[in-house]
């Protein structure tokens, strides 16, 4: 900046220098999360004329350069965290159905069959009765 800010943003601008990153994905957990890499030079030079700047404008080149490196980790750790809480969000609203919908539904249908098989048994035990009682009746008739 001490050539001014005028000087820096006309050196951006004749610069065509790219940063390179690799964007893969991994899974943890069974989520799928993003694993970004810096893939970084091992002595990245500026690309700019030197004609009017200045060594502190180099300087400033090579730590926003390896600051390239931490923009891509933090990148890592906003998507990764992104990811799983979308996917701890998901697994939520699932689970509140089961226990919300779901369960109670069935605890119902299991209560509705059992009170159905407890009313058969019922009419059985009686059906049951009364053909003993007949067959007494009909017994102690023909002797």
């Amino acid at each position: 900046m001490t050539k001014g800010s005028e000087t820096v943003a006309n050196v951006a601008l004749g610069s065509s220098y790219e940063a390179n990153f690799l964007l893969d994905f991994k899974s943890i957990m069974g989520v799928s999360v993003p694993n970004v890499k810096f893939l970084s030079e091992a002595d990245a030079k500026p690309d700019y004329g030197f004609a009017n700047t200045n060594a502190e404008l180099d300087k400033a080149f090579k730590q926003f350069y390896s600051v390239l490196d931490l923009i891509a980790n933090l990148a890592r750790a906003e998507g990764t965290t992104y990811q799983i809480a979308s996917d701890v969000g998901r697994t939520q609203r699932r689970v509140n159905a089961l226990n919300y919908v779901l369960i109670p539904m069935y605890r119902n249908i299991v209560k509705q069959i059992a009170m159905v098989l407890e009313e058969k048994d019922r009419e059985e035990f009686v059906r049951t009765k009364r053909i003993k009682h007949m067959i007494r009746e009909h017994g102690a008739v023909e002797s």
